[in-house]
């Protein structure tokens, strides 16, 4: 495995790899099993295990065998079980199931790298009047009142209704949004009705497809549209929302931007703690022309917040493919000179970018269009089902970056 570009080990934040489809011990409710996360280095992938009896339907033929990591902060890891055909990678709206949090993280005595949470807490059904159910997991975040270490935290999820355009000639039309909360402590969700921000020349559809925490505040993400971001621990929270600073633009007039391909070229991680948005863009090309894959360049930007609390994207740096693939160490690895499909961001060196390439994973230092992280054994994840659709492509949405929670991190040399 090549070293990482970050720096020295004692200053960087200890984090892990955890894939998102988790697997399933059999167990029972008379007799619980723990619910576990086996530990690995970093670019190899850390697995959680579920045990059958907190599923919502234990025992049964139609159990969720894959379990779906949704985040995992300090606060812990939030997971969504439900049954066939809903289960793993499902993404449609209004998915049945339940979410659970497990917390308080500590390693287990024997075998090295393993780690049992010392509870598992159920997210309360919003099975009621006027609290319609889960929209779509990717809908959800999990995020730590900054201060408590963990110990008081929530999840939410945002809806946004529809209206007209922003645009129109009565000024209004930016349609309304929905805030959906649970919080640590607490044995029900609160719904907080909240003002939409302007956003100029957009309906306001917004689909999600992901949710960020940082600072005690969660973005909901549109790869096309930016950010809506806000603090779900206020008494009245306030949307703001962040366009993106794009180097090429993901559609132009007339285009759309497939869901797939936008998936695999853009996310948006925390690294250093600040937000960052990341994208692999292609340059347009008059005519005819065939775009070139080596033309295709690396971007990371930081999201800047002015003393007026306005928000801007800066250029934290940027290279081709081309020159990756020309550097001795992407030689070395073996791979093919193809365009990779984005992975995660280091969370304490904002300039390494990973990568899915086929089966393995590696890591580019931006900076210096090098890969910096590289394991010749393809990376061992979960199969990836999602019910009987079929599986979405390989992209972020497979693994996720957390920084391991202090429990955890004093003793992560246990690590395979």
């Amino acid at each position: 495995m090549m070293a990482s570009s970050s720096s020295s080990p004692a200053a960087a934040p200890l984090w892990v790899i955890l894939g998102r489809v988790a697997l399933v011990q059999h167990d029972s409710v008379k007799d619980p099993g723990d619910l576990s996360v086996k530990l690995s280095l970093p670019p190899r992938a850390s697995t959680v295990t579920v045990p059958m009896s907190v599923h919502p339907k234990p025992g049964y033929d139609d159990t969720d065998r894959h379990p779906y990591v949704v985040a995992a902060c300090d606060a812990g890891v939030l997971l969504h079980a439900s049954h066939w055909p809903f289960v793993g990678f499902d993404l449609d709206r209004d998915p049945p199931g339940i979410l659970l949090v497990a917390r308080g993280f500590q390693l287990a005595a024997a075998g090295p790298g393993k780690a049992l949470a010392a509870s598992v807490v159920r997210v309360p059904d919003r099975a009621r009047p006027f609290q319609p159910g889960i929209s779509s997991v990717r809908n959800l975040g999990l995020v730590s009142l900054p201060g408590t270490a963990g110990a008081d935290y929530a999840v939410a999820e945002l809806r946004i209704t529809a209206g007209g355009d922003a645009a129109d000639d009565d000024g209004d039309g930016r349609g309304s949004a929905t805030l959906f909360t649970f919080r640590a402590g607490t044995d029900a969700w609160v719904r907080k009705d909240l003002s939409c921000p302007s956003m100029s020349g957009r309906r306001w559809m917004w689909s999600a497809h992901d949710v960020v925490a940082h600072d005690g505040k969660l973005w909901w993400v549109n790869l096309v549209w930016g950010l809506l971001g806000c603090d779900p621990f206020a008494d009245e929270p306030a949307l703001h929302h962040v366009p993106f600073q794009e180097t090429y633009p993901a559609g132009g007039v007339g285009h759309t931007v497939a869901a797939e391909d936008v998936v695999s070229r853009r996310m948006v991680r925390v690294s250093q703690g600040k937000v960052r948005f990341e994208e692999l863009a292609r340059a347009p090309r008059a005519g005819a022309a065939a775009h070139r894959p080596e033309e295709t360049v690396v971007v990371v930007w930081t999201l800047v917040f002015g003393p007026s609390g306005f928000a801007f994207w800066k250029q934290l740096c940027a290279t081709s493919m081309g020159r990756v693939w020309a550097s001795d160490s992407y030689r070395a690895t073996g791979l093919p000179a193809k365009v990779p499909v984005l992975a995660l961001l280091h969370p304490s060196s904002p300039d390494v970018v990973y990568f899915f390439l086929e089966k393995y994973l590696f890591g580019v230092s931006v900076s210096r269009s090098a890969v910096v992280e590289f394991v010749r054994k393809p990376l061992d994840l979960v199969k990836v089902v999602a019910g009987h659709r079929r599986p979405p492509p390989i992209s972020w949405r497979h693994v996720l970056a957390w920084e391991l929670p202090a429990s955890l991190a004093n003793g992560k040399g246990n690590a395979s």
